[in-house]
C-alpha cells in the first residue's frame, strides 16, 4: 500500500539552497493534500548560554518567525502550513520536531549556507537521514545556489578566442582585460586554453596562430564540482585557472583567485543576491555561446 503523507516538515535556513527544498516540499504537499510545517533553527554561539545569550536566542526566534511568515506568504500562498522555530543543534532540532509534529516526511537541502563556522560539526542532512524516524527527501541545489560549487563562484560566459587568432591579438586582449588565461573555442567547443606563461615562454611572432601555442591536453571542471576538489586540481596541476564545462559546452572559468575569495568569505550568500557575474568585454574577443 502506498504511504500517505499528511504532514511534511521543511527546515529552512533562508539561503537559496533551502528555498529550493521548500519549493519542492510545497509541491509535494499540494500533490498529497498535506500540511506543511516550515522550521527554522537558531544556532546558539555555544553549549552553555548566559541569560543574555538566551534572551538573544529568543529574539532571534521571533525575528526568524517574522521572516518565515513573509517567505511563506510569497512561496506557499494558500497552502496549509504552520511556522515552527527552535534553538539548538540543527540536526537534533529537526529530528525532535519531526517527532513532536508526527511528520510523515522531511524535505531538506543537502547543503546549508556557508558562512561563520558553527559549533556543531558534521553534515546536518546526513545526520537527519541517518536518525530520522520517517522518510527524508534531500534536495541537491543547482550549481548557482550551492555555495560550495564552482557554478556559484566562476566567471560565467568568459572571454574566448579561436585557434586562428594571432598571438599579438590574444596578448592585447589578455593585457587589456587583465586576464591570465583565455579559453580557445573551435566549432563551439573548448579546444584548449592559452595562459600568460604560454605567451611569455614562447618566441613566436605576433602573427603566429594561437592554436600552435595553446594547451590542448585540457583539464576542466563542471559547474557542480566542489570548491575543495577544484582547489586540489589547481594545486596538483599547477595551473592558474580551469575552464568550466557542462555537457561539452563552456559555461565559465574559475581561477585560483576565485577559489581563494570563496574560501575567505565569512558571510553566507543571501537568498536575494544573484550569483556574481563580472561584465567584461573587449574588441575582437567573443563570449562563450
Amino acid at each position: 500500500m502506498a504511504r500517505t503523507f499528511r504532514t511534511i516538515l521543511s527546515p529552512v535556513e533562508f539561503d537559496r539552497n533551502s528555498l529550493e527544498a521548500l519549493e519542492t516540499a510545497a509541491e509535494l504537499a499540494r500533490l498529497a493534500g498535506a500540511k506543511l510545517f516550515v522550521l527554522h533553527v537558531v544556532t546558539p554561539a555555544g553549549f552553555r548560554l548566559t541569560p543574555a545569550e538566551l534572551d538573544a536566542c529568543v529574539a532571534a526566534e521571533r525575528a526568524a518567525r517574522d521572516k518565515l511568515a513573509t517567505l511563506c506568504r510569497d512561496i506557499l500562498g494558500q497552502l496549509s502550513h504552520e511556522l515552527v522555530t527552535r534553538t539548538g543543534d540543527p540536526a537534533i532540532a529537526i529530528i525532535r520536531a519531526e517527532e513532536e509534529l508526527n511528520a510523515d516526511l522531511v524535505v531538506l537541502a543537502t547543503h546549508g549556507s556557508r558562512g561563520r563556522p558553527r559549533p556543531f560539526p558534521g553534515g546536518v542532512a546526513e545526520r537527519v537521514v541517518r536518525e530520522s524516524i520517517c522518510p527524508v527527501v534531500t534536495v541537491r541545489p543547482s550549481a548557482s545556489g550551492d555555495p560550495d560549487a564552482v557554478g556559484t563562484h566562476m566567471t560565467p560566459a568568459p572571454l574566448t578566442t579561436s585557434p586562428e587568432a594571432t598571438v599579438g591579438h590574444v596578448r592585447r586582449t589578455m593585457v587589456e582585460n587583465r586576464l591570465r588565461s583565455l579559453p580557445v573555442l573551435e566549432d563551439g567547443k573548448v579546444a584548449g586554453i592559452v595562459t600568460e606563461h604560454d605567451l611569455a615562454s614562447s618566441d613566436a611572432t605576433d602573427d603566429t596562430a594561437i592554436g600552435l601555442l595553446m594547451t590542448r591536453d585540457l583539464i576542466s571542471v563542471s559547474s557542480l564540482t566542489s570548491l575543495q576538489e577544484t582547489a586540489r586540481m589547481l594545486f596538483e596541476c599547477e595551473v592558474d585557472a580551469l575552464p568550466v564545462v557542462d555537457g561539452k559546452k563552456l559555461v565559465g572559468i574559475i581561477s585560483r583567485s576565485d577559489v581563494l575569495r570563496a574560501f575567505a568569505e565569512i558571510e553566507p550568500v543571501r537568498a536575494d543576491e544573484p550569483a556574481r557575474a563580472p561584465n567584461r568585454s573587449a574588441p575582437g574577443a567573443s563570449r562563450a555561446p
